[in-house]
């Protein structure tokens, strides 16, 4: 059963319009929060020279079980979801449950937002107020 917690991660379909049933892994960055149940949730992308990216965060192969190559975490597109979205995509097979991020890595996961140039402000207000409401 997956439960929406922090460090919880899960691989998430979204890919490019080429390729829409990609999976990306996506991090829980707070537990449910707000009378709408709603989690913040960063996704990771392979790392590729020359094209954008946002190197607030680096991730390793070793990082994460399912992480394979150089990565980064995309604080720009960063979502607000309800958590019962999560717990039914794991349900129906749309969405993989996948080992929980190690505290260290996500302690640097979660500076990282704080720190980062394309975190929205909206998604930055979330974050705090998740985090001070424990």
């Amino acid at each position: 059963m997956f439960l929406v917690v922090k460090r919880a991660t899960l691989l998430i379909p979204s890919g490019p319009a080429s390729d829409p049933d990609r999976k990306h892994l996506f991090i829980c960055l707070t537990d449910c929060y707000g009378a709408e149940k709603e989690t913040l949730t960063v996704s990771v992308s392979s790392y590729r020279a020359g094209l954008p990216a946002d190197l607030t965060c680096k991730l390793f192969p070793g990082d994460h079980p399912f992480l394979k190559h150089e990565s980064y975490v995309d604080y720009g597109n960063a979502r607000i979801i309800s958590a019962n979205k999560l717990v039914e995509g794991v349900k129906q097979d749309l969405f993989v449950q996948k080992e929980p991020l190690a505290t260290c890595i996500f302690a640097r996961v979660c500076f990282g937002l704080e720190q980062s140039l394309r975190t929205s402000p909206k998604n930055r207000e979330f974050y705090l107020l998740a985090t001070k409401h424990l």
